[in-house]
């Protein structure tokens, strides 16, 4: 009886540190359309890496991911044996509902080649129960007109708490102006089909179709860490639920109808749509010559004010206008101003009857075209001296003026003609010393340029926040921080980290640093993972962040 035991022991001990490769779907019945993971967990007492391979049938894989590795350590029979467990996630999308399947599945480890059987996946076309945490996107008009804007906001749904929360993809919003909102993180109380959940607002902006057409508003990506509870867990009833899932989601597309505008399209038409307000305030209106004229108009309302240009208020051959410029100002989600100064300049004597500026906009409930009336005042422009010279020289008896003043210079030449010479003579170096002059200012300008071309990315701000510089790491400042390169590319921190020009070793410092983050174990029995601050790497992220706020995505070395 004894020898039996022992043959047993040893038999079940071979097959435990057998390879083995294991294949399990989250969800196993997946929704068309919605990302699934494919988690491949590996067990092995070799030191090689694993290299896998399937043919997805009716399935596209958009992500992978590796969860890390965890190690045992065994003695048997006299043997110490350490074994691995390797976990590598993909991420899946089915096309289309019914019965898909992943194929020729194998593993290969160094000369060891692991194969797992074929795996069936049933694609249900809708969910069959709400999940415990979803993404959603909430458009409030799905029929609009070219130019009218409308903000598409993405919500996180949960039932449970919520961590380690990544945006994995951006929307992109192709076809559409994009005004990003920076709108407080709010969190409320909703009811979805009977069912409470905790809404909170991740994205939002406001968008403004530029064509006629049936347009998409993009799905966001994002994975979440929440609590999952066991049948019987007897903790589960008071929140302490001690089995954690990381979960890959996305929100559904949303088609949008844009529709042309009313025509005919009056001229006064700005481009505007939506309800708007136009102010018209002019400085002073009585001038001379070479003298200033300013104006200024204040746009304000819902539309695309980012594409209006100046609207033309007067137009005189004697008015040259010097410069119009504008400036936006973002109030809320709904309003926007543009406030445009002109500069016009008077050249001669002129004077130009008050007049009516028409501006419009299309209100969008009603299709119609509201215009609204400005009064321009009346522009008097005076010559001064310099016009009433000119009107003397036409007089007749203006022509007896040079013969007089012929002899005035001739009889101040013989009386004085040495005294001026003595005292004008320096006048002759005067070309000579403009020459220096200006040599001097274009080599002090030549040097300012070459300076700022070599010396304008060294100063780019590189201040890191305070909450990374002490304490764990905080993930969620950590992609504040980055919002402005995130916003730019649509992608997520790691890639914008490998992607990067960083240092070779800040960009291994971050990868590791972030995918600690993202793959550290939430059970209750696991301590939290260690972060250290290294001030060189986030002064040089700091400084990318930076360049990219500039429009320069090249760091500065």
């Amino acid at each position: 009886m004894k020898y039996i035991i022992i043959i047993l022991a040893m038999l079940l001990s071979s097959i435990a540190f057998a390879d083995e490769v294991k294949v399990e779907l989250n969800p196993p019945r997946p929704v068309m359309g919605e990302v699934f993971q494919a988690y491949f967990r590996v067990f092995t007492d070799s030191d090689e890496e694993p290299v896998i391979n399937f043919s997805p049938a009716g399935i596209e894989v958009v992500g992978k991911s590796n969860q890390g590795v965890s190690t045992r350590t065994i003695y048997a029979n006299g043997k110490l044996t350490v074994t691995r467990e390797l976990t590598i996630v993909y991420d899946l999308v089915a096309g289309k509902p019914g019965m898909n399947s992943l194929r020729d599945i194998t593993v290969q480890l160094g000369n060891k080649t692991l194969r797992h059987p074929s795996l069936n996946v049933t694609v249900l076309k809708e969910a069959e129960v709400l999940a415990d945490v979803f993404v959603m996107a909430d458009v409030p008009k799905k029929e609009l007109y070219v130019g009218e804007g409308f903000v598409a906001r993405y919500f996180l749904y949960s039932k449970v708490p919520v961590s380690n929360l990544d945006i994995k993809k951006y929307p992109k919003l192709d076809n559409f102006l994009k005004r990003f909102l920076q709108e407080p993180e709010r969190t409320e109380r909703v009811s979805v089909d009977g069912q409470l959940y905790m809404r909170t607002q991740i994205y939002a902006a406001k968008l403004f179709p530029e064509k006629a057409g049936e347009f998409k508003v993009d799905s966001l990506h994002l994975s979440a860490t929440y609590p999952t509870s066991r049948p019987n867990d007897p903790f589960g009833a008071f929140g302490m639920n001690r089995d954690y899932k990381t979960r890959t989601m996305n929100s559904e597309t949303i088609k949008v109808l844009v529709k042309p505008l009313p025509e005919p399209v009056p001229p006064h038409f700005t481009g505007l749509v939506g309800p708007h307000q136009f102010d018209l305030q002019v400085g002073q209106n009585k001038l001379i010559v070479n003298e200033p004229l300013e104006v200024k108009l204040t746009v304000t309302g819902t539309g695309a004010l980012e594409n209006l240009e100046a609207p033309e208020l007067i137009k005189h051959q004697g008015l040259e206008e010097f410069e119009s410029n504008g400036d936006l100002k973002i109030t809320d989600s709904e309003q926007a101003t543009k406030v445009f100064d002109y500069t016009f300049l008077a050249k001669e004597n002129l004077q130009i009857p008050p007049k009516t500026v028409t501006l419009s906009y299309l209100d969008s409930n009603t299709g119609r075209y509201v215009p609204t009336q400005l009064n321009f005042p009346e522009i008097v422009v005076a010559g001064g001296v310099a016009g009433e010279r000119k009107k003397d020289s036409t007089k007749p008896e203006a022509k007896t003026e040079p013969k007089e003043e012929k002899t005035l210079p001739q009889k101040a030449r013989e009386l004085a003609g040495p005294i001026t010479i003595d005292q004008w003579q320096w006048k002759t170096w005067l070309p000579y010393i403009n020459l220096g002059l200006g040599v001097i200012a274009l080599m002090v300008v030549a040097f300012g340029l070459l300076r700022q071309k070599n010396f304008s990315g060294i100063h780019l701000k590189s201040d890191v926040p305070r909450e990374l510089k002490s304490g764990p790491f905080k993930f969620n400042e950590f992609v504040k921080w980055m919002a402005p390169v995130i916003q730019e590319t649509g992608k997520s921190p790691i890639m914008i980290i490998r992607e990067s020009p960083l240092p070779e070793e800040s960009k291994r410092y971050f990868i590791d640093l972030l995918s600690a983050n993202d793959y550290k174990d939430y059970s209750a029995r696991k301590s939290e993972m260690q972060f250290s601050y290294q001030s060189a790497h986030f002064k040089e992220l700091g400084r990318y962040i930076e360049s990219v706020k500039n429009g320069n995505t090249t760091q500065p070395s």
